[in-house]
């Protein structure tokens, strides 16, 4: 009898795990104290805090160029969330801009190849859209479907690398937050 409860319990046990497992290539989200800045962003102008979130430093200005590596294990996705602060006005002040890049590789042996150019499949932009300001903290999500129609993205890893790069914008003069939490893939 003690051989059957020990089997059971394990059988309990490892089945919420494999169905929680399986989920999850379908979800990808990642905070941007895990993504990298690139371009002309330097670590001076960019403050990543405790929680996780990115901004700009007190008196900042200019652009953060951020970028997320998306893992091979996301196979596929209709929705992009964003959640930023902003100062919500459209076109004049403080800009977030969010975009699912691929590009394109090919490898023919050690040294052969020519990766492409990367393309944008989805951009959220927060002059485009203003969401309402959705918590106490003062975040807005931005939820945009990835493909033009409400259709599934497919990721194709073995043809392509896949990424986030989010782009932070606080022009001279403005005294606003521009934070951005994080994004969602799902």
């Amino acid at each position: 009898m003690r051989l059957k409860t020990i089997f059971a319990l394990t059988a309990v046990l490892a089945l919420p795990t494999t169905l929680s497992a399986a989920g999850l290539d379908n979800f990808y989200g990642v905070n941007m104290a895990a993504c990298v800045p690139t371009g002309q962003t330097s670590a001076q102008s960019v403050l990543f805090n405790s929680a996780g979130d990115a901004s700009f430093r007190d008196g900042g200005f200019g652009e953060i160029i951020l970028t997320c590596a998306i893992p091979n294990t996301l196979s596929r996705i209709t929705k992009m969330t964003v959640r930023y602060k902003d100062d919500g006005v459209p076109g004049a002040g403080s800009q977030v801009v969010t975009a699912l890049r691929q590009k394109r590789y090919v490898f023919n042996g050690i040294s052969e190849g020519v990766d492409s150019a990367p393309s944008t499949i989805a951009e959220a932009d927060s002059n485009a859209f203003v969401p309402p300001v959705i918590s106490p903290q003062g975040y807005r999500d931005h939820q945009k479907n990835v493909l033009p129609t409400t259709g599934t993205l497919t990721f194709d890893h073995r043809r392509f690398f896949y990424y986030l790069q989010v782009n932070m914008r606080r022009p001279a003069g403005t005294t606003g937050p521009v934070t951005v939490a994080y994004v969602t893939l799902f």
